[in-house]
């Protein structure tokens, strides 16, 4: 054997290295063969810049009682529902730099979309032919699947306002109760 470089740092002393030794192979002692693996373990920490409070974990809409003939003739001030999710427990965004934003949050909401509009979630139920879009706070329709634009953070209110609106998406649409789940996360740069 080659004599041991002097300068070389043990990742353990010596003792723990042969201690750690005996413990892996003495179960193997009496076998006549085994086979070696390998794990590698590696990741990231993040400081996530706000937490979701938890009043808006879990949202309900309610749209209550709707008259289906409203949904086709485009009454859609009759269609709509505001929500709201709030953010807490935001780091300093403040930027030093005028010309540098401050950090932003996107959200993305995810659900069962119709195959023929990613913008519409299909609600379960008796109810059928219609759907429900989201929009952000500039009425923009988002897509489900895909991050929201950015909503630039502060350190005081941090309400991300949406609404909720139903949509026809056959020209018949069949009354009836009618649900629908969407879930969504935050993404911070």
């Amino acid at each position: 054997p080659e004599p041991a470089d002097p300068d070389a740092v043990s990742p353990c002393p010596a003792v723990d290295c042969v201690l750690v030794s005996g413990l892996l192979f003495s179960g193997h002692a009496s076998s006549t063969s085994f086979t070696p693996g390998q794990l590698a373990l590696s990741g990231e920490l993040v400081a996530a810049a706000c937490d979701i409070d938890p009043n808006s974990r879990e949202l309900w809409v309610d749209f209550g009682n709707i008259s289906a003939r409203d949904i086709n003739s485009d009454q859609e001030g009759k269609l709509i529902r505001p929500f709201l999710v709030r953010l807490i427990g935001c780091t300093s965004f403040g930027s030093v730099n005028q010309s540098t934003p401050g950090a932003y949050a996107t959200i993305t909401f995810t659900g069962n979309a119709s195959s023929q509009d990613p913008t519409v979630l299909i609600p379960d139920g008796e109810g059928k032919g219609f759907g429900i879009q989201i929009r952000d706070r500039h009425g923009e329709i988002l897509t489900f699947g895909e991050p929201s634009s950015g909503y630039l953070l502060s350190d005081e209110n941090n309400t991300l306002k949406f609404t909720a609106t139903l949509v026809p998406v056959q020209q018949h649409i069949k009354a009836g109760d009618f649900y629908a789940v969407t879930r969504f996360f935050m993404d911070y740069n």
